[in-house]
Order: structure tokens, then sequence, then C-alpha cells
């Protein structure tokens, strides 16, 4: 895709063409022949932009101590999709930071990243989603039909661009495709029940139980025979440990927080509002989205840094030790994986992924995340006695 060849490329992926054309434009610049160190460039300038994006927006909207929250940020999720430069997901978080503090200036400039977006990620989709209903029930019917052309301009061009590109190997609808792929995703993600098709045979290892054909009135493109290779009890649990510690401790914090009354900052900021309806989608689709949920909790990510951080700063305000402690809680729910493995004597200093546990750990480890989720709740309560008491 990076030297403009979509001829051997699925349709499906083809779509993702704004990553690779920006990683073909550099090694250009720099002279370099377009191979791994122009993508390893192009993922370090991601990291960089998404950390400059992210400590800006602090700086305008949480003015004290704003170099604090970007702890939030610094994650196991956030290093393995750098080290995963290939991958388009750590140049769409940047990408997606920047269109947020474009968003909180100017909604209208926000537009072209959000068509960016769209044409780097096909699941930009949710985003545009979570913008118009947002500007919708502002009634800001102007700025939702804006969205709605730059989602169908960024659809059109893909279009275009990838005409010559190989059809989706299932054979199946877009549509019907992803509509599919959430119960086979939810079966082996939340279930741990793996099932088997002909046309995905080749990624998958583990034995067959069973096969049965697909009856011919029931049309599913290429596949013809389903199988079942069984239930693994670590697919449910490391997906448990993701939810719990790929954000630290702020999936509870928010939760709890719009629960117990703070529903008036969600509606406070247009931002704000889009931040909590998106990454609030991103963060349950990411266990429907494919069979790799690690790398799909990234993109849940403005719902806890940005909206999450807005939460934080209202609750905590001035009261540097309580947020000090509170930041640290998530800093350390965040690495907790980590942690139990070279604990539990792991000698890899790079293991291919950061939450790749036997069960024994990943028990252990959501154990200990348990302990840090009530430390940090304990925190949060203190200082909102202050806060009411003017202590």
């Amino acid at each position: 895709m990076a030297n403009g060849n979509y001829s051997h490329i699925e349709s499906f992926y083809a779509g993702r063409i704004f990553h690779p054309l920006v990683v073909r434009t550099v090694a250009s610049a720099i002279r370099l022949p377009i191979d791994w160190r122009a993508f390893l460039i192009v993922s370090a300038a991601s990291l960089v932009t998404l950390f400059c994006a992210l400590g800006a927006y602090f700086a305008l909207e949480l003015p004290a101590r704003p170099w604090a929250y970007l702890s939030l940020a610094v994650t196991p999720i956030v290093v393995e999709q750098y080290r995963n430069y290939y991958w388009h997901d750590l140049f769409f978080a940047a990408l997606l930071a920047i269109f947020f503090l474009a968003l909180r200036a100017n909604r209208w400039a926000s537009l072209p990243i959000l068509f960016l977006l769209f044409v780097t990620r096909e699941s930009t989709i949710v985003l545009v989603f979570a913008f118009i209903v947002v500007a919708a029930l502002r009634r800001e019917w102007l700025l939702s039909a804006s969205a709605i052309v730059a989602a169908v301009v960024g659809a059109k061009t893909t279009g275009a661009l990838i005409a010559h590109a190989l059809p989706q190997h299932n054979g199946l609808p877009f549509l019907v495709y992803h509509l599919v792929r959430i119960p086979y995703n939810f079966a082996l993600n939340v279930c741990g029940l793996e099932f088997w098709t002909n046309t995905n045979a080749a990624t998958i290892t583990d034995p067959l139980k069973w096969v049965a054909n697909v009856p011919p009135w029931l049309h599913l493109g290429n596949i013809h025979q389903i199988g079942y290779c069984g239930f693994f009890v670590e697919r449910p649990v490391k997906l448990l440990l993701i939810a719990l510690s790929a954000f630290g401790v702020m999936p509870m914090f928010v939760a709890l927080s719009l629960i117990r009354g703070n529903r008036e900052l969600l509606l406070k900021k247009f931002d704000y509002s889009v931040a909590i309806l998106y990454g609030t989608l991103m963060f349950v689709l990411a266990a429907l989205t494919g069979t790799n949920p690690v790398r799909y909790a990234l993109y849940a990510w403005p719902v806890f840094w940005i909206f999450g951080a807005a939460l934080a700063y209202l609750k905590f305000q001035t009261r540097d030790r309580k947020l000090t402690e509170f930041l640290a809680l998530s800093l350390l729910a965040a690495w907790t994986p980590m942690i139990v493995k070279f604990a539990s004597g792991a000698t890899t200093p790079a293991p291919a992924s950061f939450f790749d546990l036997p069960v024994l750990q990943m028990v252990t480890s959501v154990m200990l995340l348990v302990v840090l989720y009530i430390r940090s709740l304990k925190v949060r309560s203190n200082a909102e006695i202050q806060q009411t008491t003017g202590n």
C-alpha cells in the first residue's frame, strides 16, 4: 500500500490509505526506501504528536498542573502500538488527538481532520456518528450535515482509490461482513468459544472438534463450512484484564462520576460530549471488532484521557496530594500485568504483547487491580469530602 500497489490487498484493508500514504511521503522526503525504517519513523512521530497534542489540550483546558495528566497516556497499549509500527493504530490515535484539539478551538476546523480520519480507518464512522448525534442534540443542523458530507466524501475517496483491490475473501457485502463479525468476536473474546470457517482456516491453528456445512439457503458468500475448536478460558480472562488495566483506574472513575451526578459536565462542552459518546462506544466495540481486543482498546482513549481528565480536574482541583496519588494509582494499574509478569520470573525484556500472560498471572493481575480500584475510590471519596467541607 505504501508503494501505491493495491492489487494484492483486500478492499476491506485497502481503504485505510492515509497512513501508508504518509509513510510513502516521509520516505520520499528523506530519501529512504519504503521499508521498516520509514514506518518506524512515522510511528515515532505519531507517538510524539499524540503526547504533544494531548499536552496542548490539557494546557488549554486544565490550567493547574496540566503536565500531570499526561501520565494517563503512559500505558502499555500506547507502547505496544508504537512497537507495531506497520499498523496504523497509533497514527490514528495521534490524528484523533489533533481532531479533539481542533474541535475544542473551532468545530468547523475539525471537519477536514474528520475526513483524514475516515481515510485512515473505516471505524471513524463511529466518531462521525458521535459527532452527528451531539451536533443534532444541540440543534446545530448545519454542522451535523457537514459531518455527514465529510464522511461521504471520505467513503467516495477510498472507494475510488481501491477500485483495483481484491474483493473481501469471505465474499460478503461490507455491511453483512461487519454484522457477522460481531457474534463471532463476541463468542471468542467474551465467551471464550472459538469457531472456525473455511475462509479463515489459515489463521486458526487450534484443532477442530466438529465441522458442519452451511445450508445452501443460508447465503454467506464464500463461507461454506463452519466448525468449532473449543472453549478457551484465557480469552474472557484476558478481556477482563484489558478492560481493567488498559486505561488504569479511569473506567470505574468515569462511570461512577457520571452515575453520581456529574452529567452536567458531559453537556458542558461539545468536545466532552463527543469524547464520551465515541470513547464509550469504542470501549464496548473493542471486544466485538476483532480477535485482538488490546489493539482496538486504544481507540477508546478520548473518554478517559479527555473527559476523564476533565473529571479528575473537577474532582481534585488544587488538591495536589490527592491528584498525585490518584494518577499514580492509575499508572500502576495500567502496568500491573507487566509487573506481575516480571515478578513471576519472566526474563524477556520485550514480550510480543504486554497482555499475553499465563492464566494464573492474569488472574493474579485482576485481583491486584481490584485492590487498586478500591484504593482509587477511597482517594476519590476523600477528595469529595474535602471539597464539600471546604478544607
